[in-house]
């Protein structure tokens, strides 16, 4: 069978798992797989841009954030901002100026430039795969590799039932599917051949 939505994906987890009792867990088991997913892909396929509008030298970060790739200032000539870590920003800072910006930093949910500027800043990050439901059936994710699904949600149900030498079994599958993954998105963004310049020898 295809597993190319949420609905077939179910489908697969229950005739996978052969338990007819634990129907009513399978949407858990998927939802669990996308909160380790989450934790441990960063692939081209998550990274977004988009436009912060900083107030005062916050900017609140979007909601399906998960870690940041590049902060530019658009200002007449963009620059590219530094991170530095909270307390040095607060070090360094300690009179808040306005001036155009070198450095960023986050707390919490909101992105802090120093010194102050309210130009916009475009903001590349790595987003959040988009959770499937049955109003969002599809993702990225699922269409590129349904078997990271599967053997997730499976690990999950055999760790529900406390088959921990099954849930070893389906984890070591997730895991060889996730490293496919990240290899695939190196080689993506990679160069496939080096170019040289210059008369042949």
């Amino acid at each position: 069978m295809s597993i190319l939505s949420y609905a077939e994906l179910q489908g697969a987890v229950q005739i996978w798992i052969a338990r007819a009792d634990l129907a009513a867990n399978v949407a858990d088991f998927i939802a669990l797989f996308e909160a380790t997913a989450n934790r441990r892909l960063r692939v081209r396929q998550m990274l977004v841009t988009t436009t912060l509008a900083p107030s005062g030298g916050d900017a609140t970060l979007p909601a399906d954030y998960l870690e940041w790739k590049r902060v530019t200032w658009t200002g007449a000539r963009r620059r590219e901002l530094a991170y530095v870590d909270p307390d040095w920003l607060q070090f360094a800072y300690p009179a808040i100026a306005a001036d155009l910006p070198n450095v960023f930093t986050i707390e919490g949910s909101v992105l802090k430039i120093r010194p102050l500027d309210d130009t916009a800043l475009e903001f590349c990050y790595y987003q959040k795969i988009p959770t499937l439901s049955n109003a969002a059936p599809a993702n990225w994710l699922i269409a590129a590799s349904p078997d990271a699904y599967l053997f997730g949600a499976l690990a999950e149900a055999k760790a529900f039932v406390e088959d921990f030498d099954g849930a070893q079994v389906w984890m070591a599958r997730r895991d060889a599917a996730f490293a496919e993954i990240d290899r695939l998105s190196r080689a993506s963004q990679a160069q496939a051949s080096m170019r040289t310049t210059g008369p042949t020898p």
